[in-house]
């Protein structure tokens, strides 16, 4: 069973919701997915572990589109990206509902 699932939540907006520890396969397959999607995320880290999240979030930073992530205690600044990328914007919110409002008027 893959780490993450993937769902609809509004028009443009997928939901990547944790649900357990990464294999090196779920890491190729959710990069590959974020080399190709160009829609906003919704990325739900309820019940995960924040520091393994953070490991992961880290390292998909350059590739993230716009993105709103909630629901594990993660340090800010493991959003911080070098300026030489072209990166997209990327937050962090206390609840769903706070996520959900700023990707919808993105």
């Amino acid at each position: 069973m893959a780490s993450f699932t993937l769902t609809p939540v509004d028009k443009g907006i997928l939901r990547c919701r944790h649900t357990g520890p990464f294999t090196p396969e779920d890491v190729q397959s959710l990069a590959g997915f974020l080399r190709e999607y160009s829609g906003k995320l919704l990325i739900d880290l309820t019940g995960a572990d924040a520091e393994e999240c953070s490991r992961h979030i880290r390292h998909f930073r350059p590739m993230l589109p716009t993105a709103a992530i909630f629901g594990a205690p993660i340090n800010p600044d493991i959003l911080v990206i070098d300026k030489s990328y072209y990166a997209n914007d990327v937050r962090l919110f206390k609840t769903e509902e706070e996520a959900l409002a700023w990707l919808r008027n993105q």
